[in-house]
């Protein structure tokens, strides 16, 4: 109505109506491409027993009538020329439509009046993309708006192009565009020509880069099921490692449609919601994760997306830091011939053994340290020796200044830099790398002085299947116990998709925002449906599985598993970014702080210029950030970075 409104006065006359239009409720056709499960459409072959009234269509039609069906079909040109008839005769097969009732009626959806338009984004944009590609594109916004970042191109004042890249990735990818290819298209509809190119998985990353990005940095779009997420961070986490990239945008996306609806039903994998309803649950109740009466999850759909960064590129950019990755890895299982059989292959990024009961001296910070500075010394030392031999050569030159002797002192010097990096990283980060002592798991967190209790909460998959969750808890309890943690010492359990349902590929983006939520405030969340834990999962000592929400002092790391089908196992280890931030001097702290409150109110203030209508959320890119004869340049120039343009306020090279 556009009358003004107190903020006091939002919550109660607002919440009842968000509350039953937000995630776990019964499917609204609207947002899921007109799908109603209670009129599921189905073809039915029927061969009929009478000749049926002839109908009037074109030539080249008609024709193609006779063509697939035969004596079946009598066609004929009409005396008024210009037009054929078609008549179907005794013994014809046609496809007549029925409307089925499904069982899945329950979904995780986005609000009701979800619309990528109110984003920002563009009608020709919208109506030539996948739905997945807007959700991509609406989560990637937030994801550089919380990282500081309201330009995208702001980046490549810090950051040359090729250091920017991409391993978003889905499940399934365009779903509305698989069944527009797959059964519109075979259904005679009227589609667009280019339909096929918004069913590949890359699509949806190519869209970013296209309307946002602009970059050209190293590209890994990512498919692992329900493990896509992990998988996505875990290459993007790769890639900056091994400095092809300083930043790295990953996640995933993924849709519900009706064919995902009916075939994860035609598994088992789902809740019935005829079955829960005729037991008195409601929507919000129909998944219980490691419940004594857990029957399948709710499918959802959406995107998850992150901004990933070198420690050094956060710091010098003026990031905020919600959190460290210490670890990230995948793992297939052992033989079988089930692809959705939840396995234990994750339990190998615990794998550690010694043949004494002393531990590795690797393990020591300060035993560390000393060959760290020893090394460092040794370092310091061969610099010296080479800047003596240049000054030797130049005093012995006949010219007053050798222009090569200078550059070869550079040289010098980028190799000792380059030489202390490798060090550093030896010692503080790799040194439990291909060491059979030290798991990754437990090399992770020693990295950060931290054991196997320093763990505060474990962010469980907790798909509600019987299979799933009574796995998921013995490899956490396995890991555990391997690592040593103190018995008694438990873990608390967070199975967040009774409130979020499961979109499949974006899970573990979810779940990863969880742990950060955790992570900065102490608070570990509850599973308010877990009224009846599984009397199977007591033999698990360290899980502690939560029906109501805990406030604790301080957590130091959680722990993410995510199981993907087709043997898709991933975990994520997630360290408080106080730990990355105590390792700073104070005047590298007092300089970072400055950089990221200036961050932190620019991006408070686009949040406040959206919601009341200064400019959009989603601000597509006409042009990239070179004109097209500055394009080879800057692509061929490593030291090549954009200015901001003080008038337009645009970042251009």
């Amino acid at each position: 109505t556009e009358e003004p409104i107190r903020d006091v006065d939002v919550k109660p006359r607002y919440e009842e109506y968000i509350l039953a239009h937000t995630g776990i409720r019964l499917i609204e056709p609207e947002l899921v491409h007109g799908y109603d499960p209670n009129k599921r459409t189905l073809l039915r072959e029927i061969q009929i027993e009478h000749d049926m009234e002839p109908f009037k269509t074109t030539a080249d039609e008609a024709a193609t009538f006779k063509a697939q069906n035969g004596s079946s079909v009598d066609i004929w040109e009409n005396s008024s020329g210009g037009s054929w008839s078609v008549k179907f005769l005794k013994g014809a097969l046609i496809q007549v439509p029925m409307a089925l009732q499904a069982d899945r009626l329950v979904a995780a959806l986005v609000p009701t009046g979800w619309d990528p338009w109110r984003y920002g984004i563009p009608d020709d944009v919208i109506n030539q993309v996948d739905t997945v590609t807007c959700f991509a594109l609406v989560a990637t916004v937030e994801a550089l708006i919380r990282s500081g970042i309201t330009n995208p191109y702001e980046l490549y004042q810090y950051f040359h192009v090729s250091e920017v890249g991409n391993t978003t990735g889905s499940g399934i990818g365009g779903s509305r565009s698989l069944r527009d290819v797959f059964r519109y298209r075979h259904l005679d509809k009227e589609l667009k020509n280019d339909a096929l190119q918004e069913t590949f998985i890359s699509t949806v990353q190519a869209w970013v880069n296209m309307l946002l990005m602009s970059s050209s940095g190293p590209v890994k779009p990512v498919v692992g099921a329900c493990a896509t997420t992990v998988l996505s961070i875990d290459a993007a986490i790769e890639t900056i490692q091994a400095g092809k990239a300083k930043v790295m945008i990953a996640g995933s996306v993924d849709d519900f449609t009706e064919e995902s609806s009916v075939e994860f039903a035609n598994m088992g994998a789902t809740s019935n919601s005829v079955e829960e309803f005729a037991c008195g649950r409601t929507p919000s109740e129909m998944c219980r994760p490691c419940t004594s009466t857990r029957n399948g999850f709710m499918e959802g759909h959406g995107a998850g997306i992150v901004t990933l960064m070198s420690a050094s590129a956060a710091i010098e950019f003026g990031a905020p830091i919600y959190g460290i990755i210490a670890m990230s890895g995948m793992a297939t299982d052992k033989q079988g011939q089930s692809v959705p059989a939840p396995g234990k292959g994750v339990l190998t990024s615990a794998r550690e053994s010694s043949e004494s009961n002393l531990p590795s001296r690797l393990l020591n910070f300060d035993y560390r340290r000393r060959q760290l500075q020893r090394q460092l010394s040794a370092l310091e030392g061969w610099k010296q020796e080479e800047l003596a031999d240049l000054a030797d050569q130049a005093g012995r030159s006949t010219e007053t200044v050798d222009i090569s002797m200078l550059r070869c002192a550079g040289e010098v010097e980028k190799s000792y830099q380059l030489q202390r990096r490798g060090l550093q990283d030896m010692w503080g980060n790799e040194f439990w790398k291909s060491n059979s002592e030290i798991s990754p798991l437990h090399g992770s967190l020693v990295v950060w002085g931290l054991t196997a209790d320093d763990i505060g909460v474990a962010s469980f998959h907790g798909t509600s299947t019987v299979a799933n969750d009574q796995n998921e808890s013995d490899v956490l309890n396995t890991q555990l116990k391997h690592l040593g943690r103190t018995p008694g010492h438990v873990m608390p359990v967070v199975c967040q998709k009774w409130l979020t349902g499961h979109p499949k590929g974006p899970v573990a983006s979810f779940m990863l925002n969880g742990v950060i939520q955790s992570l900065r405030t102490g608070l570990i969340p509850s599973n308010r449906n877990a009224d009846n834990i599984g009397k199977e999962l007591e033999a698990n000592d360290y899980a502690l599985y939560l029906s109501k929400s805990i406030q604790t002092t301080g957590i130091k790391a959680g722990l993410i598993k995510s199981f993907g089908f087709g043997q898709v196992g991933g975990e994520l280890l997630v360290v408080h970014s106080d730990y990355l931030l105590a390792a700073l001097t104070k005047e590298q702290l007092d300089k970072y702080n400055d950089k990221l409150q200036k961050r932190s109110i620019k991006s408070e203030r686009y949040w406040q210029d959206t919601l009341v209508g200064n400019h959009p959320f989603v601000q597509v890119k006409s042009h990239p950030p070179f004109t097209a004869e500055q394009e080879k340049n800057v692509y061929l120039n490593p030291l090549a970075r954009a200015k901001r343009d003080l008038k337009s306020g645009e970042y251009r090279f």
